[in-house]
């Protein structure tokens, strides 16, 4: 895994949305839905 050094920022409501996919694909927390996406990009 890459080191990443930018912050994202988020709305609460954007991150309840982040983790609910979170948990529906299986993940632990919103930072694994952030490094799957950037691994796609």
């Amino acid at each position: 895994m890459e080191k990443r050094s930018m912050p994202v920022c988020f709305t609460p409501k954007q991150y309840k949305i982040i983790q609910k996919y979170a948990k529906s694909r299986g993940m632990v927390n919103a930072n694994q839905v952030l490094e799957d996406l950037l691994e796609k990009l």
